[in-house]
């Protein structure tokens, strides 16, 4: 049995389904940053709706394997991010706060350590690679330091931001979805996946 009688379905459909995503993400990451609380779950779930996302422009919710690439081409495409942007999110953001609870204080990057910093609302300082002239010098015990010569700073509202104007701004991947029977495709089989026991 197909999942949509038409396209007509599919699209009403996507429609509703991105919107209690996107509304639901703003509202929660609101939350989240309220008297800047709580960061980290904030931007972790940009990243989960941002996973999502590509999952749905991948046609995959099932595989564990190529999550990342998926997010990160969705990303690329429709949030227009660099693929030197996405690398710096994924690479510390994402994964550390997944797996450690936090980013790493410093990460290697194109040769160059790497620290980070957010910004509950700030747009003057999202997804800039800032110098740091001096490198900085951070001791946080006898015994553990580290050093940084760049920093990557991220606004946690305007990457929210962009991953709603991502999904409902004119040329986004609602507007794409409504022309592009591949991606209606990818589309159905994602959804079909995400409702499947």
């Amino acid at each position: 049995m197909a999942a949509f009688a038409d396209t007509d379905e599919l699209i009403q459909f996507a429609r509703t389904f991105l919107h209690e995503r996107t509304d639901s993400l703003q509202r929660d990451v609101l939350v989240c940053t309220h008297e800047a609380t709580a960061a980290f779950p904030a931007i972790l779930y940009c990243f989960s709706t941002i996973d999502l996302l590509g999952a749905l422009l991948g046609g995959d919710a099932k595989s564990s394997s190529g999550v990342t690439d998926r997010a990160k081409a969705y990303a690329r495409r429709f949030m227009h991010y660099s693929a030197e942007q996405c690398d710096l999110l994924w690479g510390i953001f994402r994964h550390k706060i997944v797996h450690l609870a936090q980013p790493s204080p410093v990460k290697l990057f194109k040769g160059k350590k790497t620290t980070w910093r957010y910004w509950h609302d700030d747009g003057g300082h999202h997804l800039k690679l800032v110098p740091l002239v001096p490198p900085v010098q951070e001791a946080r015990t006898s015994g553990l330091s580290f050093e940084a010569e760049q920093r990557f700073e991220i606004s946690i509202r305007h990457l929210v931001a962009d991953v709603v104007d991502s999904v409902h701004a004119p040329g986004g991947y609602l507007h794409t979805l409504a022309s592009d029977t591949d991606l209606q495709g990818k589309f159905t089989t994602a959804v079909t996946q995400i409702y499947e026991p």
